[in-house]
């Protein structure tokens, strides 16, 4: 899934504007990378993450691409 494709969904639970909606997608992916950088990333961590943000679990995959890189 691509990350246009995540913003749009993010802008439709939110009920935000896209900028608004990759903001929130970003802090999120911030965090994740905090928690990867001490070692206490957890698969629940992404699933809480993909939940806050309304989107679908099946986004799991964009958010690992994104700690990958």
């Amino acid at each position: 899934m691509a990350e246009n494709d995540i913003i749009e969904r993010i802008c439709g639970s939110c009920n935000c504007d896209e900028a608004t909606a990759k903001e929130y997608l970003n802090d999120e992916i911030r965090h994740l990378r905090e928690l990867q950088e001490v070692n206490d990333l957890q698969e629940s961590d992404i699933e809480l993450s993909c939940s806050g943000l309304g989107i679908e679990s099946e986004c799991i995959e964009y958010f690992t691409m994104a700690l990958t890189y």
